[in-house]
């Protein structure tokens, strides 16, 4: 799941995410950093990085990838429900919740807490950065069965659908190396462009675009994903 190279397809989102967001220096929040594609960069740059995940394997990982290249990173292991519980957390200039890393829970509530728990730790102009695969997106790409061929030769079989009124999806994993096939299943909470616009300012957020790429392209049914920016006022 995380090659090298989507490690440096992320140091280059982070530079056009901050050219975007126009953040030169700072506190920021990277919150379900997994093993620090995106923490890792904005680390570099020059800004104060909180990496949080539930996955101790994965800080793990970030934490060895900083110390590799002496970057100060505060780590924490924490549910992104209720992280805000932690007294020593933020304010932050800006909070990023990219990859996808948004709408694991089957709750909508929690989806809701989630959004609250950013708004408390966001400093008063600060913005939240969402990226998003939107419902737009897989009504026109979504495939019942897709197969990646890795570098290591191994494969993995994806086998998605999207259920309950075309608010989730349900994907299946299998992948296999050699004579053995690992199986995993994800359900993940997908939105419109209007759906997620309603639910970040149910929040209390400002949202000021809703983009397909870093570039400032608004979001239309031809994006591949779904850039969403919310400022705290």
């Amino acid at each position: 799941m995380f090659s090298d190279e989507q490690f440096s397809e992320a140091a280059e989102q982070v530079s056009a995410l901050l050219a975007r967001i126009e953040l030169k220096a700072g506190a920021v929040l990277d919150l379900g950093c997994g093993p620090g594609r995106h923490a890792l960069p904005l680390a570099r740059a020059g800004l104060e990085v909180t990496a949080m995940d539930t996955s101790a394997q994965l800080l793990d990982e970030l934490r060895r990838r900083a110390g590799d290249e002496n970057l100060e990173i505060d780590i924490r292991q924490a549910d992104m429900r209720d992280f805000n519980d932690i007294s020593d957390i933020g304010p932050f200039d800006a909070v990023f919740v990219m990859w996808t890393s948004f709408g694991y829970f089957e709750a909508e509530a929690d989806h809701d807490c989630v959004l609250d728990n950013v708004v408390d730790v966001l400093a008063p102009g600060g913005v939240l950065v969402l990226d998003l695969l939107g419902l737009e997106t897989l009504c026109r790409t979504l495939e019942p069965v897709h197969l990646t061929e890795n570098a290591d030769g191994s494969l993995l079989i994806e086998r998605p659908v999207l259920v309950d009124h075309n608010t989730r999806l349900e994907n299946e994993w299998i992948l296999v190396r050699g004579n053995r096939a690992d199986r995993a299943m994800f359900s993940h909470r997908v939105w419109s462009a209007g759906e997620i616009a309603r639910l970040v300012e149910a929040a209390g957020l400002e949202l000021e675009a809703i983009d397909g790429d870093l570039e400032g392209t608004p979001y239309d049914f031809e994006s591949e994903r779904m850039y969403v920016f919310a400022r705290k006022s």
